[in-house]
């Protein structure tokens, strides 16, 4: 026998006689009681194998899911909950009305037909959704029209604020709409926003929801749709509903202490990290079309440099991006670890005339669900769970380790150097 095998042989059984570890050390005493040993062998395998098994499986837990989100409900004053950012959009891009005063100033100062202007204008939908035109359609649209600011050619097509919301009422209290909303540009198409920041309380709506912005387009159905920053935040309106809508404010709150984990393990930016995940997606659209076509689509909302604009002529490879394009390419787009999220939800109370519409809208409660993240394990109670579970099974501390480092190390290097030399 070798001198390793006999001092390791040694060092075992030293091991056993002095431990700390009572069980392992009833396997030396009883070495002459075949039937207990073995039984205490058993016994001693199984914890171990559990042992094992549990604390592997705590690892796994912790390293696939790094934090616990936990739901409970806020309590908030009234004056306390805004209106989220709430817009209104026709479900006609274009105001007939509209269309027809702007092809007729063309007829005055070309020489075409109010027809062929009223189709040459209706191409315009291309900024919208580039899959609503045919190329060989819009080739020569710009210089056809003459457009020098395409933003304010569209915004003046497009029903008006004043046209589609006619009255307005916040707390019960008459305002001017046109205080209270203003015609902005988005990636659906222009739509009514509202103007102020701190809207509290409820807010209600009558609606023109006649056929006189009707104006026939793909994609285009009577009514409304209303918009919240939240894929949770949208509903439709058809024409002479009577319809109050509930607003359900949701609060994601992330621990300070996520900071101490990568972005791609907590899933979820705080403010000084990045932007909302909304805002993340419509920008990373526009970085794929910049590369693609060279050009910033509408509605232009791109930084503050000077990038060329997409028109019409760019149709080809906007169709492009618009077919090919999915969220999923985007990754590195995370919500925020600290944000609000607020659900729509529509119950019809009634019906007026087919020609108008009126929206309640109000809070569901003055509580908020609050969805809290923190982090699933420190390390001290990762340590301690580890713990924990090797002393209920074998009974193992941090001596009990230092012990066995201590026998397999010194103790066995010393008996090595006792061994004779064969």
């Amino acid at each position: 026998m070798s001198r390793i095998v006999a001092a390791f042989n040694k060092t075992v059984v030293e091991y056993f006689r002095k431990t700390s570890l009572n069980g392992f050390g009833l396997l030396y005493f009883i070495r002459k009681r075949r039937i207990q040993r073995i039984f205490w062998f058993l016994f001693i395998s199984f914890g171990i194998i559990f042992a094992s098994y549990a604390v592997f499986s705590m690892i796994l837990e912790f390293l696939s899911y790094s934090t616990i989100t936990d739901l409970s409900e806020l309590k908030v004053l009234e004056e306390e909950i805004h209106f989220p950012e709430l817009k209104i959009c026709s479900g006609y891009k274009f105001s007939h009305r509209n269309m027809l005063a702007s092809a007729q100033d063309l007829v005055n100062s070309h020489n075409k037909s109010l027809d062929y202007w009223l189709n040459k204008l209706s191409l315009l939908s291309g900024y919208f959704d580039p899959l609503s035109v045919k190329e060989e359609d819009v080739s020569d649209i710009n210089s056809v029209l003459d457009i020098r600011n395409i933003t304010s050619l569209l915004l003046g097509l497009t029903p008006a604020c004043e046209s589609l919301i006619l009255k307005c009422k916040v707390n019960n209290v008459s305002t001017n709409c046109s205080k209270l909303f203003t015609l902005k540009a988005y990636n659906e198409g222009n739509c009514c926003a509202v103007r102020k920041s701190n809207l509290t309380g409820e807010l209600s709506l009558f609606m023109d929801s006649s056929q006189t912005d009707a104006y026939p387009l793909n994609d285009n159905f009577p009514g409304f749709s209303l918009h919240t920053p939240s894929w949770l935040g949208r509903i439709s309106i058809s024409p002479g509903e009577i319809a109050a809508v509930e607003v359900e404010v949701m609060e994601l709150q992330g621990n300070s202490q996520l900071n101490e984990y990568a972005t791609e393990k907590r899933g979820c930016y705080f403010s000084q990290e990045g932007e909302s995940r909304e805002e993340c997606l419509h920008e990373c659209r526009i970085k794929a079309t910049l590369i693609n076509c060279q050009c910033v689509p509408y509605p232009f909302k791109f930084s503050t440099q000077k990038l060329k604009h997409c028109t019409l002529e760019n149709i080809t490879c906007l169709q492009l991006v618009e077919r090919n394009w999915s969220p999923a390419q985007c990754p590195q787009c995370l919500p925020l670890c600290n944000q609000l999220f607020y659900r729509l939800s529509k119950q019809i109370l009634g019906h007026l005339h087919p020609w108008r519409s009126e929206l309640n809208f109000k809070f569901k409660t003055p509580h908020r669900q609050l969805y809290k993240t923190n982090i699933l394990y420190h390390w001290y109670q990762m340590l301690s769970n580890v713990g924990g579970v090797l002393g209920i099974c074998i009974g193992c501390s941090f001596i009990s380790g230092f012990e066995l480092i201590y026998f397999l190390v010194f103790r066995l290097w010393f008996n090595y150097l006792r061994q004779p030399e064969i």
